[in-house]
């Protein structure tokens, strides 16, 4: 998720060559240094907007979908995770003795149901997770075909969709 995000980031602001923000604004900065008057200044402010916005990948639906849909999904594994760790800050510790000491690291309970308890929650922690990963390379699979679609019509994509969806192969 994180290499997704990464990568989409990536794209629309750094990759040499085929930048998205800086690259377009150095060449509106360059045609503004030669403008004549303020419908020239209008007329290169319109087309570096333009040509953002579509290389933004704000201008195809389909795809702003998918791209919300997986940023969602990060979204949502991020605060479901910082829920768990709040939650396992709360756990009581299991290995503490009776003298307050704290034992080896191994389950000491002498009360069975605690320790179902956290192998059960500590499963649910797991099966979580596992969701969370499968539903997110579901959708980012789903990246596929639309980027390689829309790749024909707009060669800037072949490039992203090189760099999204490498993702999906870790």
């Amino acid at each position: 998720m994180l290499r997704f995000i990464n990568s989409l980031l990536h794209y629309l602001t750094f990759e040499a060559g085929f930048f998205v923000l800086e690259p377009n604004w150095h060449v509106m900065h360059g045609r503004l240094q030669t403008a004549k008057s303020i419908d020239e200044v209008i007329q290169h402010h319109d087309f570096f907007l333009d040509k953002c916005l579509k290389e933004c990948l704000l201008l195809l639906p389909e795809l702003i979908k998918k791209v919300e849909k997986l940023k969602s999904l990060c979204l949502q594994y991020a605060a479901a995770t910082q829920w768990l760790i709040s939650l396992s800050i709360d756990i009581p510790k299991l290995d503490e003795q009776s003298d307050g000491s704290v034992g080896s690291g191994k389950l000491k309970s002498k009360n069975p149901s605690q320790v179902q308890k956290v192998m059960t929650r500590n499963s649910a922690v797991t099966d979580s997770i596992l969701k969370f990963e499968r539903e997110f390379n579901a959708e980012l699979q789903s990246l596929r075909p639309i980027l390689s679609s829309s790749s024909q019509a707009e060669p800037y994509l072949t490039h992203l969709a090189q760099w999204i969806l490498g993702a999906g192969n870790d």
